[in-house]
């Protein structure tokens, strides 16, 4: 989930006053404690890295029953590392003390306390990142050792080396999520040592016009950073580039993401043709039958034709300008009658502007996402449907309408075989194995599924609506004018929203703000 993760590690990014530890005294309690904690989470992956290795060598028959236990646990073990540094930050005192500590020797801000050194507060989440890093080396063992065979059959790539795979890791975490954590950094510090230049009109204008500059031009630091290729010629090129002249797509090229088959996914980059690109991994494209790997490449098509970057964009770009508004009015409001904040809270005033973000992101944004991703996937069915609307299957005759314009039953489990599929590889087994369970402990592990899958829904919800629309047409037509309005309707609140608190507060205040 790396759009969460980026807004939680802005926030332990931000400039907030944190407090010492209240379990201890002192910069050496804040460290012991922060190490503990540290310690703990990396014996609980030792522990399981130990688990799985030793269990697959005794009994491989156990193989599927493993890999359930060890997915479940990693996806819980994320939660439980957020949990654990962020009781580090708040109760042991681990904020406090890079505070504290890594200032500039004489220079002090306009409170009189020490400045804090250019991009110090990267150190706040530094456990985070210690138990990350450290988890990748700890977990590769058992990666490997799933990775031998899948439940599809033996996988035909070697596993990356212990230092690839750490590699491959820290590349991926760099792009997705420490880019937009270091720009936002980078504007903190900036603000510290230079107030004045963050006070000029065209330094806030080019901040603001940064964030849909960096859309644009994210492909091309995607494809040297993951060390994409492009795809070379051969029959799964030519089947891609025939369906792509078939559905009226263009994009700049189709890139391999060499994985050493550790990962079975596909994605689209790019809002515009000239700098778009549509990249497959390469375990992907050695499991996929032609016509399943057609149906994802249409469920990535599927995303260009509706717009939805283009829609992620404005939605993020406006929700992040009314919120900023917001913030703004109640500042004026709160000065104009004369009440100001205690002094214990001055150092906490930028917290709860973040998290009623994060908080609006998770509901608004995850609601649009999974919204939007349900419309790609039957984009993905219609690119593999014939024209009927009740077919028995497909064959070497079968004519396939332009445009995606036709929507069968073949098409749509076609599309949900490839789910499923992809699903089966990237989770080393079944991924929702306590599927039809009733405990509480089958609905935990349901709600963290659901909470990590937050802006796509989870595999079964996916595969449950696509099989719902054979054989009813009409609630295909219901589900796109559904959508229709959210998007629409949350654009034009937004921009309304946006209109009158500017004419309220003022544009040239607001500008300042952002």
């Amino acid at each position: 989930m790396p759009i969460l993760l980026v807004f939680a590690l802005a926030v332990a990014c931000a400039p907030v006053r944190w407090p010492e530890s209240s379990v201890g005294s002192g910069a050496e309690s804040a460290v012991w404690l922060t190490g503990g904690a540290l310690l703990v989470s990396l014996l609980a992956s030792l522990t399981l890295r130990v688990w799985v290795v030793r269990t697959l060598r005794r009994s491989p028959s156990r193989k599927s029953e493993v890999a359930d236990v060890y997915v479940r646990l990693r996806r819980l073990m994320f939660f439980v590392n957020v949990g654990l540094v962020t009781i580090c930050i708040f109760v042991f005192g681990w904020g406090w003390y890079v505070q504290q500590t890594f200032v500039m020797a004489g220079r002090v801000d306009y409170d009189g306390d020490p400045l804090l050194a250019p991009f110090a507060e990267l150190l706040v989440p530094g456990p985070y990142f210690a138990i990350l890093f450290a988890a990748w080396t700890i977990y590769y063992d058992a990666e490997r050792m799933l990775h031998q065979t899948s439940s599809l059959g033996p996988v035909k790539r070697a596993f990356w080396s212990r230092l690839g795979y750490f590699f491959n890791n820290l590349r991926q975490f760099a792009l997705m999520v420490m880019l937009p954590v270091i720009l936002f950094v980078t504007q903190q510090t900036i603000a510290r040592f230079d107030p004045e230049t963050t006070q000029a009109d065209w330094y806030r204008f080019a901040s603001v016009a940064m964030f849909p500059v960096l859309i644009l031009f994210m492909p091309l630091l995607i494809k040297p950073l993951l060390g994409l290729k492009s795809l070379p010629t051969g029959p799964a090129r030519t089947n891609l580039e025939a369906l792509s002249a078939r559905l009226h797509f263009r994009c700049t090229d189709f890139l391999l993401w060499p994985t050493h088959g550790a990962t079975a996914n596909a994605m689209i980059v790019g809002l515009l043709p000239q700098v778009r690109y549509v990249i497959f991994t390469d375990r992907i494209l050695e499991d996929l039958p032609p016509d399943e790997l057609d149906a994802v490449f249409g469920h990535e098509v599927g995303h260009a034709k509706h717009g939805h970057i283009w829609l992620y964009a404005v939605f993020l770009g406006l929700s992040m300008t009314v919120l900023s508004a917001v913030v703004l009015l109640l500042y004026q409001q709160l000065s104009a009658s004369g009440v100001k904040p205690p002094a214990w809270a001055r150092g906490w005033l930028a917290l709860p502007p973040m998290l009623l973000l994060g908080t609006y992101l998770f509901l608004v944004f995850g609601y649009l996402s999974r919204r939007c991703e349900r419309q790609a996937d039957v984009y993905g069915c219609r690119a593999v449907s014939c024209g009927k609307s009740i077919c028995t299957g497909h064959d070497e005759t079968t004519v396939y309408p332009e445009r995606a314009q036709g929507l069968c039953p073949t098409g749509i489990r076609t599309f949900v075989r490839a789910l499923e599929r992809v699903g089966l590889v990237n989770t080393h087994g079944d991924p929702e194995a306590e599927k039809g369970r009733a405990s509480l402990g089958a609905m935990v592990r349901g709600f963290l599924s659901w909470l990590r899958a937050w802006q796509h829904s989870t595999m079964s919800r996916r595969v449950a609506f696509l099989l719902s629309l054979i054989g009813d047409p009409e609630k295909e037509r219901r589900f796109q004018r559904a959508v229709t309005v959210l998007r629409w309707g949350l654009i034009l609140g937004l921009a309304a929203t946006l209109y009158a608190l500017g004419d309220t507060v003022g544009w040239h205040e607001l500008l300042q703000v952002l």
